[in-house]
């Protein structure tokens, strides 16, 4: 029990002792306040987060997989945020990961006995993790074996590897990069489901997404590598195609469709007028940036 009162997510929340005796209102208003540390933390972290963006990207350039591993809720978010990636920016199953202890089934009902073993996470880290890669283990404690178990491993293949825990005192032993979100005691003690969750979720957000931006599937701040699976993105792709290439909807609409429905390639088809071929040999020789493309004389 000592070890675990240094934990700040398993602390008291003052602020919150009366939590069951409140009214709805009440309730809803200290929760919120709450909330807003998760925000305050991960701008704390800024830095961090940082290092880790420019090393998701340099993972993606290179082939390589970014992995995310965790228990629990923290498992779940890496889950999502790898499966995510697949529509947002048009990356590979295989090579944007997500881990979860327990496998599948944890998903969608807690296995809280699969966190302690952290043999497991080394296992399950070694079946998929190679040298090329980045694997960013997700604990809100610090200290879930699991998670540890899957970093020690991850060394040992040589991977580069984060943590981002929200406890100061977390165990780094085997991360190269520690995320630390210091989101404190939860509004209801130990749920890290609510501020620390939040706080990990925002944080996967900047990291996936400033990766991406940094290997050329974003163009400006337009998510020019959409994959046109519903009526919904096909009309977004339709925009993004009109607004770079500044042209009407049915030139955009034509383009979209000789481009074999890809955003990028149809917008160098459309402002440079040249065939599909040569748009991805444009896209090709620039790694994908379409700035680059765009702008090659």
């Amino acid at each position: 029990m000592p070890k675990m009162l240094l934990i700040p997510t398993e602390s008291v929340n003052p602020r919150t002792k009366n939590l069951a005796l409140s009214a709805p209102r009440q309730i809803a208003q200290m929760i919120n306040a709450e909330d807003f540390n998760a925000a305050r933390a991960v701008k704390k972290a800024t830095p961090a987060i940082a290092k880790a963006i420019q090393t998701a990207a340099d993972t993606f350039l290179r082939k390589g997989k970014i992995i995310f591993i965790g228990a629990g809720t923290s498992g779940r978010l890496g889950v999502l945020e790898a499966a995510e990636c697949v529509p947002t920016f048009g990356t590979k199953p295989s090579q944007i990961v997500g881990i979860i202890a327990g496998g599948k089934k944890a998903m969608f009902r807690a296995q809280e006995g699969a966190e302690d073993n952290a043999e497991q996470g080394g296992k399950d880290i070694a079946k998929i993790a190679r040298k090329a890669d980045f694997v960013i283990g997700l604990t809100a404690s610090g200290i879930t074996p699991y998670v540890l178990g899957a970093l020690k491993k991850a060394k040992q293949l040589h991977c580069q590897t984060a943590l981002l825990a929200c406890n100061p005192q977390a165990d780094t032993q085997n991360a190269d990069i520690f995320i630390c979100l210091k989101t404190g005691p939860e509004a209801l003690n130990g749920s890290t489901r609510m501020k620390a969750a939040s706080a990990t979720k925002m944080a996967l957000n900047a990291i996936s997404t400033g990766a991406m931006a940094r290997a050329g599937k974003i163009y400006k701040n337009l998510m020019v590598d959409v994959q046109p699976t519903n009526q919904k993105l096909i009309k977004r792709c339709l925009r993004l195609i009109g607004t770079i290439a500044q042209t009407d909807e049915k030139t955009a609409e034509k383009y979209f469709h000789l481009s074999g429905k890809k955003v990028k390639t149809a917008v160098l088809m459309c402002v440079k007028n040249i065939t599909k071929k040569q748009a991805e040999l444009l896209l090709k020789k620039h790694r994908g940036f379409l700035e680059e493309a765009l702008h090659e004389k």
